[in-house]
């Protein structure tokens, strides 16, 4: 009987933890910067990735959605973060993507 408790509540703790992964979103951008002059816009994000599998497309579908709402800056900085409590502790981000783009 003791064993079957404790096969249960494994079972129950695994499926819990299961069910808070799927849950989590893919990435939340926490802040978001921009440095305006004459002829440029420099734009720096940081941004929460919560799920790591296919990193790059997520990266894309960040860089898309932000220029699609504020537009396209003459460069976006993009700082990714493991968690919230990397970034308010001062961690390093574990990957920093830079985009360059060029006005006609």
């Amino acid at each position: 009987m003791k064993r079957k408790m404790v096969i249960l509540l494994i079972s129950v703790i695994l499926l819990s933890a299961i069910y808070y992964y799927i849950s989590l979103p893919d990435y939340v951008v926490v802040n978001s910067i921009s440095f305006s002059s004459k002829n440029t816009r420099d734009t720096e994000i940081k941004v929460v990735i919560y799920k790591y599998h296919d990193i790059d497309n997520t990266v894309k579908a960040i860089e898309q959605e932000h220029n699609r709402i504020n537009g396209t800056p003459t460069s976006l900085e993009m700082d990714l973060y493991y968690s919230r409590w990397h970034l308010r502790h001062g961690s390093e981000p574990f990957k920093t993507v830079i985009f360059n783009y060029t006005h006609n």
